[in-house]
């Protein structure tokens, strides 16, 4: 897979996870001894990734001193964004711009415990631009997604209108897949915020924007247990609930 990428955004410094995150990036959370990072490596190591592009930022000393420039053989690229305490994760994204040159990426968020068929979901897609897509959780967190009749995208985010949560198809599991093209669309569309000044959002806000008739994003929807843990409630959940799931 030598034109495809994987990047993790782990920059973030997991402030809904206070205290516990107070010395710890939430990419080394445990789930049963293993960090989410390396989780999410040992799985994209069996998709037979070339290359992992790590955007760090928040104690992002830690997350190279565990794992160093490989995993297994994998090797691992460290992008950092100094201004972490300032900005978003599309910023975050921004800086492995030209790491992924020419490349298609696939994007991972660190604080994810999922089933690696996801992985696998992703990648077999006939589309170019994807966006795994998850049954709504009732987490009272979710990014709610909405889809027309051919699967595109055409609505995203924690504060839509209520008309537009009732006809969501899903919520955002946070593992996407971009074409080259989509992806330099996608920057430019980030620059002109940042030289408007905006540059504290998420990527998803940029990845709606983005996307055109010409440059489509697809939802995929899947059943596969997966969670993102940005709260104390999600790490026990994620514990208690989502990983023995996975080890069934």
């Amino acid at each position: 897979m030598s034109n495809l990428k994987a990047v993790i955004l782990a920059a973030g410094m997991g402030l809904r996870l206070r205290p516990r995150t107070q010395k710890l990036p939430k990419g080394l959370l445990e789930v049963d001894g293993k960090t989410l990072l390396e989780r999410s490596f040992l799985a994209l190591k069996q998709a037979g990734m070339s290359e992992v592009v790590i955007a760090a930022g928040y104690l992002h000393e830690m997350i190279q001193t565990r794992f160093g420039d490989n995993f297994q053989g994998m090797p691992l690229r460290y992008i950092l964004n100094a201004e972490y305490a300032v900005t978003g994760s599309m910023y975050s994204f921004s800086k492995t711009k030209e790491a992924v040159k020419n490349s298609a990426v696939l994007l991972l968020e660190s604080d994810l415990l999922y089933d690696q068929q996801l992985i696998d979901i992703a990648l077999r897609s006939p589309h170019r631009n994807v966006m795994l897509v998850s049954p709504l959780s009732g987490s009272g967190d979710e990014v709610y997604v909405c889809a027309d009749k051919r699967n595109q995208l055409r609505a995203l985010g924690k504060q839509l209108s209520d008309d537009q949560k009732r006809q969501a198809c899903g919520e955002m599991v946070g593992i996407s897949r971009f074409s080259a093209n989509f992806l330099e669309h996608l920057f430019k569309t980030a620059e002109d915020d940042y030289a408007r000044g905006e540059r504290l959002y998420h990527y998803e806000e940029c990845v709606m924007r983005a996307t055109t008739e010409d440059l489509p994003v697809y939802t995929l929807p899947t059943a596969f247990p997966w969670i993102e843990i940005d709260r104390e409630e999600d790490l026990k959940r994620a514990r208690e609930v989502i990983y023995p799931r996975l080890t069934k």
